[in-house]
């Protein structure tokens, strides 16, 4: 069977309409699984600051889990601030601190502070706190792919529960962006 120019024309829409649908199906199942970043900026100016407890906005503070996680990133973040390997490792799960020995994390952080603590949400399956906040250190110790001395940051932590508590267990590598203060 031959076909005409119309009947060219009619199998190529209807495979544009088959690829088109398809494309469509695949991006709404690919936005269900991602973090809602509806409320990313409710309740935060970014920057530097005196204050340097966990804030909660945006209906983070009504999860379930809040008080736990507001304390494990309290925790995290208070032990960069102190320079406190110790309290650093009862933070985080065993793979992240068997990562860093005290020496090299000592070193990593030894300029570190961190401010303007917010988390914008939280959600589950698996548990994660996105939290944005201002980071300053010696441009030496920022990270090489943006060496400046102050770092407005947006993460997504990864959380788990163990048997000493709530835990950071990782960043989701596809909720992270930082950029130089400004």
């Amino acid at each position: 069977m031959r076909l005409t120019g119309r009947g060219v024309t009619l199998l190529l829409a209807a495979l544009l309409i088959v690829v088109l649908t398809a494309g469509a199906a695949a991006a709404w199942a690919l936005g269900r699984q991602r973090v809602d970043t509806s409320t990313g900026s409710v309740g935060y100016a970014a920057g530097p600051s005196a204050d340097r407890s966990i804030r909660m906005v945006g209906g983070a503070d009504d999860h379930p889990r809040a008080e736990d996680i507001r304390d494990v990133l309290q925790g995290y973040f208070d032990s960069i601030n102190n320079r406190d390997y110790a309290a650093w490792v009862s933070t985080v799960s065993a793979a992240q601190s068997s990562a860093q020995d005290p020496q090299r994390w000592a070193k990593e952080y030894s300029t570190s502070v961190d401010s303007n603590l917010v988390v914008t949400a939280v959600s589950d399956d698996p548990l994660r706190a996105r939290i944005k906040f201002t980071s300053q250190q010696s441009v030496e110790l920022a990270p090489p792919t943006l060496p400046a001395d102050c770092i407005d940051w947006d993460v997504t932590y990864l959380l788990s529960d163990t048997d000493h508590g709530l835990v950071l267990s990782g960043i989701d590598p596809s909720a992270q962006s930082m950029t130089a203060c400004g």
